[in-house]
């Protein structure tokens, strides 16, 4: 009985998590739809017309207890699209534990390479575990803008 009652709430518990994804829009002040106006100490990276790759001009990064190599921002037509993290020093598990507090379980795992996935309805959230280290690559992407790049 009490297996049927976990199955049967098991949807709700999944759909709360991704509400949680479309409602954060993205991660901590970088909100999927903003124009680069909106942040400063940018360095363009790659100009492809109206796909821009910006990195932070910093270094020594941290957030939610990780360090980070560094954070890029991608714009599609002057909206922020995509937003990547590259953790340093051995910190991915600690970050991978803050992305599991903040969002809930991934709904897509292979736990034999340790890559995640959480997923909603405006967001995709993927962690990749670098096979070498104990880092991870974090993307965030916002999946209605620029699904059409004409």
């Amino acid at each position: 009985m009490k297996k049927i009652l976990f199955l049967s709430l098991l949807p709700f518990f999944c759909l709360a998590q991704t509400n949680k994804l479309d409602q954060k829009n993205g991660f901590k002040t970088y909100i999927f739809g903003a124009s680069p106006k909106e942040f400063t100490n940018l360095v363009l990276e790659i100009d492809e017309g109206n796909t821009k790759l910006y990195s932070l001009g910093q270094s020594n990064i941290n957030l939610d207890g990780a360090e980070f190599e560094y954070i890029r921002i991608t714009f599609c037509k002057d909206k922020l699209s995509a937003i990547s993290l590259q953790t340093k020093n051995s910190t991915g598990q600690k970050f991978l534990s803050s992305l599991k507090e903040n969002y809930g379980e991934p709904g897509k795992s292979n736990k034999q390479k340790e890559n995640y996935e959480w997923l909603s309805s405006k967001c995709q959230l993927v962690y990749e575990k670098n096979a070498r280290s104990n880092d991870a690559t974090i993307s965030f992407y916002a999946k209605t803008i620029c699904k059409n790049k004409k």
